[in-house]
């Protein structure tokens, strides 16, 4: 197991996963995102992986950090993400949301940490995904 604290975030690496767990109130901008996903291939050893985001502190991505996440280009080796939220209205609310505008990797909210893991680990680890971008060329 490898663990990283940065400032907002703890990373905890359990083979698959790494495991995200925010300070509250937190805003992840493009500079926080770029260094979540440095981390995240470090504790993993640059090998696939799935996160666990656990967001029920509360957690705003800037719109700039919105489009990094957007793109599985500038994380390659994640294969999946669960987020885990406070209640079934922000799981609603998540999944809704999701409806419209798709991830590029799987993508699902818990409101139970178990669930969130039996889901990760339902994935494949072999799955690529390719980015819009790439489909067009």
């Amino acid at each position: 197991m490898s663990e990283i604290n940065l400032p907002y975030a703890t990373i905890i690496y359990k083979d698959p996963i790494v495991y995200l767990t925010y300070e509250a109130d937190v805003e992840l901008g493009f500079p926080e995102i770029r260094e979540l996903i440095s981390c995240a291939e470090k504790v993993s050893g640059n090998k696939p992986y799935f996160t666990l985001s656990d967001i029920r502190t509360g957690v705003n991505i800037t719109n700039e950090g919105k489009r990094i996440v957007s793109d599985i280009n500038n994380m390659p080796y994640l294969k999946g993400t669960a987020a885990l939220v406070k209640n079934s209205f922000y799981k609603f609310a998540i999944e809704f949301i999701n409806t419209f505008q798709r991830s590029p990797y799987p993508f699902h909210a818990f409101t139970e940490k178990q669930e969130a893991i039996d889901w990760l680990l339902s994935l494949s680890l072999e799955n690529t995904f390719v980015s819009k971008e790439r489909l067009i060329k």
